[in-house]
Formats: C-alpha cells, sequence, structure tokens
C-alpha cells in the first residue's frame, strides 16, 4: 500500500503533459503473476528485487505502479517523460527502441514477471511483485535474503 507521504504527493503533483497518440504508452493492471505477491509500492520490491533487475528497474516498477494507482483503469504516459523522470537519456525518435535505457530496465521487468508486452505499446503491469522462489532466493545477497524472510514472517504478502 501507499504511505501517506507517497498519497499526498500524486494528489499534489501537476499533471503530468499529455503524450500524443504517436508516442503514448498505456499501462494496463494485470493481477500478480503468482501468490504471494507484494505491491508495487512496498519495500518488498525495492530490497529484494533490487539484487534481481536492477535499480532502474526498481524504480520504474514503484513508478508504474503509482501511474497505475493514480489512475483507475489503464493509465497513458510519455515514455520519453516517463524516463526522463527516472533520470535516464530519452530520444524522441526511439524512446523505447531496442537500446533505450528505458526498454532495458522494462525488459527487466518482464524477465522478472513483473510486466508484460501486451501490444507495441500496451504493457500490461501486475499489481503485485510475487515473493521470489527458493531457487533465487538461494542467489541473492543476504541482506535481500534476510529481508525475503522477514517481509514474509512479520507483514505477510498481500495481493497488489
Amino acid at each position: 500500500m501507499a504511505t501517506d507521504l507517497e498519497r499526498l504527493a500524486l494528489r499534489n503533483a501537476p499533471d503530468p503533459p499529455r503524450p500524443s497518440d504517436g508516442d503514448a504508452l498505456r499501462l494496463l493492471p494485470l493481477t500478480p503473476a503468482s501468490e504471494p505477491a507484494f505491491p508495487l509500492l512496498h519495500p518488498y520490491v525495492e530490497v529484494v528485487y533490487a539484487p534481481i533487475v536492477g535499480p532502474t528497474a526498481v524504480l520504474l516498477a514503484r513508478s508504474l505502479g503509482r501511474h497505475l494507482m493514480a489512475t483507475p483503469g489503464p493509465a497513458t504516459v510519455s515514455p520519453v517523460v516517463l524516463a526522463l523522470a527516472l533520470g535516464l537519456r530519452a530520444t524522441h525518435d526511439h524512446p523505447l527502441g531496442k537500446r533505450a535505457a528505458l526498454r532495458h530496465a522494462l525488459d527487466r521487468l518482464e524477465h522478472a514477471h513483473l510486466v508484460r508486452w501486451l501490444g507495441d505499446t500496451d504493457l500490461g503491469v501486475h499489481t503485485g511483485a510475487p515473493a521470489v522462489n527458493e531457487r533465487t532466493l538461494s542467489k541473492l545477497p543476504p541482506p535481500a535474503r534476510a529481508a525475503h524472510q522477514h517481509f514474509i514472517a512479520a507483514f505477510g504478502p498481500t495481493a497488489g
């Protein structure tokens, strides 16, 4: 769940620039890929998934989660604005091209089953990050493994 500070920031944030049809990325909420799962804004995603997908992809996952929280149903974002908001270089010609940093982060999220391409500009975003399996857990650094155990035991996962 979003903290009060995150909700306040969303409420007070200026409206993002509206993307034109040519450069719009449509975000569609999907149920978590598996259970148990943690909401994309939960610290589990940051602490446990960072060693798996990297810091840029974690920031992206959290940003996608905030976009979906702010809009009932599908959300439309500009890939250029999204990249720039994350501190990534973005070109207006190919913000989702094969060499684009945003595309690399999306590919890592797709590999981790947090997003799924549904079309050229339609991106399904799982509203919850599944708890990692034992095989993945064994490959994580000790602090991430400890965090996984802590969040599973202390807080229990919730569906996105």
